[in-house]
């Protein structure tokens, strides 16, 4: 995967994440998967930052 698809992937994963937590916040399991969506978009989106400039 490019760098660039995996940022947009991470901005993706995070904004369905932050998606989730917000319209479904009464429906039980629905924030919890938003949160960890939002948790797996930022940590691909790191990865994708940081693997092109890491030595």
């Amino acid at each position: 995967m490019e760098k660039t698809e995996g940022e947009l992937l991470g901005v993706q994963l995070t904004l369905v994440g932050l998606l989730l937590v917000v319209f479904f916040e009464g429906v039980f399991p629905y924030p919890l998967v938003g949160l960890l969506f939002g948790v797996v978009g930022t940590a691909v989106f790191l990865t994708a930052l940081i693997s092109e400039t890491w030595p």
